[in-house]
């Protein structure tokens, strides 16, 4: 190896240690307040820490914003092409759509938060399936809780777009096999109205949504009727923002809303700028309306941005009909205190220029993150590939 050629690993390897000095106090922080929470740890499975830069990165690169992805993808092309000329930058360039292939699609080891508290409950409030028009065809109801177990979830509603078939299957199955995985599948329905997507908790049956589409002054005749089932019903994530921001959101209340989405794990819905969000906090506080953070899942990606924290004494020992029926109590009783979401800490840019040199402080913030075993296998890969990497300025001069 020449001296050119260690300079980039040295430099990386002291970076990623001098992260060490830096460590984030938690994993996630409250997405209502911003600030961080304790009591919640990732637990890594072995294949993880093993190829820690491979998974960390796709999992890095599946929580990104739509916006952030694309300020990503031009710094790592151009510092290809720079760094590497035409021939391997374009090379390093189709390795890196496989990669992107590889952790959108393929199944990989995954961290998965856990709670200190045996009391609090991880759950999600908004998850697809098949059954979904857009749902991955591959994403059936049994991959869908395999997904939500691997990512620490003990509980998940899957909310297909006007189906419910997936959450009835699942709920069975979990109900079955709760004590056996821990895990319940509980039932929901996202229903599509005009430019409106509401989410419907604690549905076993489908709701059709056409008596209430095409027509905004539609949606408190829904609501009501939902209302007369006993469903809550939640606004979501990213449609509020893009159709009704401004003096539409008070429409959400006056249409009597139960809750607010305010993290969804979708890129596009990841662009909500994070002073938007607190405005739906403000509100929901006004209101006492409940928060909820969800996956959102379709089947692509195997990391998420959010899980809900919901403390129930006991929930250990209720099935998925008990606890669903418990999680949609507390909802209606504690109302604004019912669920603390919780976000995955990354960097959050909040203006054009932070999002112009957003790469930086992603993998900053991801290096602060990676526990003392992580930061070891980082460097540990970083020079295995230095070393077993062509020296081509080396094969050169041997040739000649």
């Amino acid at each position: 190896m020449t001296a050119r050629r260690w300079r980039f690993p040295l430099f990386l390897s002291g970076l990623i240690l001098l992260s060490q000095a830096f460590p984030l106090p938690s994993p996630v922080r409250d997405a209502a307040t911003l600030q961080g929470v304790t009591g919640f740890t990732m637990h890594y499975p072995l294949g993880h820490l093993l190829f820690t830069p491979f998974c960390g990165l796709a999992d890095v690169l599946t929580v990104l914003s739509y916006h952030q992805g694309i300020v990503m993808g031009i710094w790592v092309v151009t510092l290809f092409f720079i760094l590497g000329g035409w021939r391997r930058g374009g090379v390093c360039f189709f390795l890196l759509l496989v990669f992107v292939a590889w952790g959108a699609l393929i199944p990989r080891p995954m961290g998965r938060l856990v709670a200190g508290d045996p009391d609090v409950l991880l759950i999600d409030f908004h998850s697809h399936t098949r059954y979904s028009h857009d749902g991955r065809p591959m994403f059936t109801p049994e991959r869908n809780m395999a997904w939500h177990r691997d990512q620490g979830y003990a509980a998940s509603f899957i909310t297909d777009h006007n189906r419910v078939e997936a959450s009835q299957i699942a709920n069975r199955e979990s109900e079955a096999d709760w004590p056996k995985t821990g895990y319940r599948s509980l039932q929901g329905e996202e229903v599509s109205l005009q430019k409106t997507h509401l989410i419907i908790l604690g549905s076993h049956e489908k709701v059709d949504n056409r008596p209430y589409d095409g027509d905004f002054a539609k949606i408190p005749g829904f609501v009501a009727d939902m209302h007369k089932k006993n469903y809550p019903v939640i606004a979501s994530l990213p449609e509020y923002w893009l159709y009704h921001w401004g003096a539409g959101v008070q429409d959400f209340v006056k249409w009597g809303m139960d809750g607010f989405e305010i993290v969804n794990s979708a890129p596009k819905a990841l662009d909500f700028p994070p002073a938007y969000r607190v405005q739906i906090v403000d509100l929901c506080r006004s209101q006492n309306l409940f928060m909820t953070g969800i996956s959102d899942n379709h089947g692509y990606g195997y990391a998420t941005a959010v899980w809900n924290a919901m403390t129930l004494p006991g929930w250990q020992s209720l099935g998925s009909e008990q606890l669903e029926k418990a999680v949609l109590l507390q909802l209606k009783t504690k109302r604004f205190h019912a669920v603390q979401v919780l976000e995955r800490v990354k960097f959050f840019p909040e203006t054009s220029l932070q999002l112009a040199f957003s790469p930086l402080g992603t993998f900053w913030i991801y290096w602060r993150s990676l526990q003392p075993v992580q930061a070891i296998a980082w460097v540990v890969w970083l020079w295995l590939i230095s070393f077993l990497y062509p020296d081509h300025y080396e094969v050169a001069k041997k040739i000649n």
